[in-house]
């Protein structure tokens, strides 16, 4: 049986999805704290510390201080970039 999604995690998903519609994809966990994967051809040529900016910028704007504080950390990636680590753990 699939677990089912805490409340907060279901609002950091919704919101993520306003921001990356598809084709972008959304990848979240609960490790202590929610965990996870934006994938977006958006983050093309952008660093990494852009990119975390950008994650960090928006989730400030649609969470409170609280609910940040349960975000561990959402890792911005490209499609190519994802593909290229995927075929690296097959390996």
């Amino acid at each position: 049986m699939a677990r089912l999604k805490n409340p907060l995690m279901r609002k950091v998903e919704r919101v993520l999805a306003q921001e990356f519609p598809p084709p972008a994809t959304i990848r979240l966990e609960e490790i202590q704290g929610i965990v996870g994967v934006v994938t977006s051809e958006r983050f093309a040529g952008m660093d990494g510390v852009d990119r975390q900016g950008l994650m960090a910028d928006f989730l400030a704007k649609h969470l409170s201080r609280e609910e940040q504080r349960q975000v561990q950390i959402i890792v911005a990636v490209t499609p190519d970039e994802e593909t290229a680590y995927l075929a690296g753990k097959e390996s």
